[in-house]
């Protein structure tokens, strides 16, 4: 069972990054970022995901993101293989296993090209790999007019 203390410092670790993430995709012209499995494991520093983390993960971010749609290889909540985070509603036929597809590119373009105003991190964000190390100080500088995005 999780401390309070924790599950406050998880919290915050999954604030920072959808802070972080909700400007990337405004900045792109974006709704949603689809962020693959090890892009969570390196950001919150985890080799594996307990379906409490993955819950707690989809909790947190939905201020910033409304509709978030993880996606697994197998039935468990434990086997993520990607998050969608979105502001607006992604109907379901968008929503695939990687395991089905080939290349995660030609999945954005296909998207896009339906008119999901969709990208991956790595092609959007200032930021990679994402650490809070990197995120905290670009967040500071921005809220205090000192950069800009």
């Amino acid at each position: 069972m999780a401390t309070e203390p924790h599950r406050e410092y998880c919290r915050r670790q999954h604030r920072l990054l959808a802070h972080h993430l909700s400007i990337e995709a405004w900045c792109a012209g974006d709704d949603c970022i689809l962020l693959e499995r090890d892009q969570l494991e390196e950001f919150l520093k985890l080799e594996r995901f307990k379906s409490t983390r993955i819950q707690w993960l989809l909790e947190d971010v939905e201020p910033w993101f409304k509709h978030t749609y993880p996606v697994y290889s197998g039935s468990a909540l434990d086997t993520l293989q990607a998050l969608y985070l979105s502001r607006i509603p992604i109907d379901g036929k968008f929503i695939v296993k990687h395991d089905d597809v080939e290349d995660v590119e030609e999945l954005i373009l296909w998207m896009r090209n339906h008119g999901i105003r969709i990208s991956l991190l790595y092609s959007i964000s200032k930021l990679i790999p994402l650490t809070e190390e990197q995120i905290v100080p670009r967040l500071a500088l921005l809220a205090s007019g000192l950069a800009e995005p």
